[in-house]
């Protein structure tokens, strides 16, 4: 038992300290734990060019320092690994393939490369990886947008809101103890889906349960919360910015910045962050809830 935790240790740190892993299972929950693209180098013991690119590419500085910073690497023998050889269709060998920590092709290349030619696929395809986490609109569906809306419309009649005269006004109200109505924020955040959580998998955070839709977000989650959930416990940060005044936004007019989910209440409020990002993220409040009386936002 001893023997077998330690290989994993050595395994998990290899490729921190920018070294090749050659388990696959391992290197596949490191790239979670990470949030970093997963590296898939396939080769076998009879391939010349295999061993060619490994003695001018794949061990050179260049290439390792990528390792633990942009990507996690694995080495898989593909004699040893038929499953995996079929499940992401190599047909010639070397064959390299970049997936996204949950297991989306980003970018893949065939045959032997030269260091610079390889180089430049690491990073496109960590650059490509690390843009759509960045800043991006949250992204629904025609489908789920249109559902989205008749909520939100049969909601507004429920709660008899009437539009607002000029200037705007919201009220302020406690955000929903479901967050993200009821959305994984773990699959929005690594996949940008906008898959529905279950009960089973759930786990309050400042107040708001969130749903996951697996025991494995689920770990996540619990590990790093903040990671995931909305900002500001999805207020809208201009309003906040603006008005001091805690209005919980809609899922319907999200963004990422930074790594981070804002939520805003409409697309005008959202477009104003977009202009001076840096300002509205950085609002420092007090938001807390006062369960025994319902909501107190300060």
């Amino acid at each position: 038992m001893t023997i077998t935790f330690s290989l994993i240790v050595m395994s998990l740190n290899q490729s921190l300290a920018g070294e090749w892993m050659h388990d696959f299972r391992a290197a596949q929950k490191l790239s979670q734990d990470k949030d970093l693209p997963l590296l898939l180098h396939f080769h076998a013991s009879w391939c010349g060019p295999c061993h060619q690119m490994d003695r001018t590419v794949l061990n050179t500085k260049a290439v390792k320092n990528q390792f633990g910073k942009r990507v996690i690497a694995v080495k898989i023998d593909s004699d040893e690994h038929q499953n995996l050889v079929s499940k992401f269709n190599v047909r010639s060998l070397p064959s390299d393939v970049l997936l996204t920590p949950t297991g989306t092709i980003i970018s893949r290349t065939d045959g032997m490369q030269p260091q610079n030619t390889y180089l430049s696929f690491l990073g496109r395809g960590a650059s490509r990886y690390e843009k759509d986490r960045r800043v991006y609109l949250a992204r629904e569906s025609k489908q789920e947008l249109m559902q989205r809306k008749n909520k939100q419309e049969q909601f507004e009649e429920t709660d008899d809101i009437k539009p607002p005269a000029e200037p705007k006004t919201y009220v302020a109200r406690m955000p929903s103890k479901i967050g993200l109505e009821g959305y994984s924020p773990v699959s929005l955040t690594r996949d940008r889906k906008w898959e529905k959580g279950q009960e089973e998998f759930s786990w309050p955070y400042q107040g708001i349960t969130y749903l996951l839709s697996s025991r494995t977000e689920l770990e996540l989650f619990k590990n790093d919360p903040g990671r995931y959930a909305p900002q500001l416990l999805g207020c809208d940060p201009v309003i906040l910015n603006k008005k001091d005044r805690a209005i919980p936004g809609n899922t319907k007019y999200g963004a990422y910045y930074d790594q981070n989910l804002y939520l805003f209440v409409d697309i005008e409020s959202r477009e104003e962050f977009k202009k001076n990002p840096d300002r509205f993220s950085r609002t420092m409040h007090v938001l807390k809830f006062k369960l025994s009386d319902g909501a107190a936002l300060r």
